[in-house]
């Protein structure tokens, strides 16, 4: 059987994805200017857009590899488990400090983490959202790839989605 990987998240927030689109309209026009620069400035714009957490798991053999995925290399860690127990969803509070000379300001919001069970304390981060619902479309495939259930834990009581 072959073993199956799910990528997870990305690796780079949403204005490092912004910088690498912009670069990457810059480096059109650099190549013909200066052909190294235009080229480097490819060359990070697309490590930017593909770095990203993936995780495998292999049922035939009980090893699972979460790892982070540049350019094909991967970087990561394989351990065994005994069983794969369930996907679950908990809340977590997160902040945020923007500073300038005269104030800072701190945003604090509420997110949703998605992770997976493996036999006894072993769990392991798959995604987080902003929202439940985009985080239960994001957790949907690997549950059903792997025929696992759902719990939500951040309403307090735990519940199967």
């Amino acid at each position: 059987m072959k073993p199956l990987d799910f990528k997870t998240s990305g690796y780079f927030p949403g204005t490092f994805i912004f910088t690498a689109v912009i670069l990457c309209i810059v480096a059109v026009p650099v190549i013909f200017m200066n052909v190294i620069a235009g080229l480097i400035m490819l060359l990070v714009s697309v490590i930017i857009f593909t770095t990203h957490y993936r995780l495998a798991i292999d049922l035939e053999h009980k090893v699972f590899y979460d790892h982070l995925w540049v350019l094909g290399f991967r970087s990561g860690e394989k351990k065994k488990f005994e069983r794969i127990e369930y996907l679950f969803i908990k809340t977590n509070n997160v902040s945020q400090t923007m500073n300038l000379k005269a104030a800072s300001t701190t945003i604090r919001k509420e997110v949703y983490d998605g992770y997976i069970k493996f036999s006894e304390n072993e769990k392991v981060h798959l995604v987080t959202k902003d929202n439940k619902k985009d985080l239960i479309a994001r957790l949907h495939p690997i549950s059903k790839a792997l025929n696992l259930k759902v719990i939500d834990y951040s309403g307090g009581a735990p519940e199967e989605v």
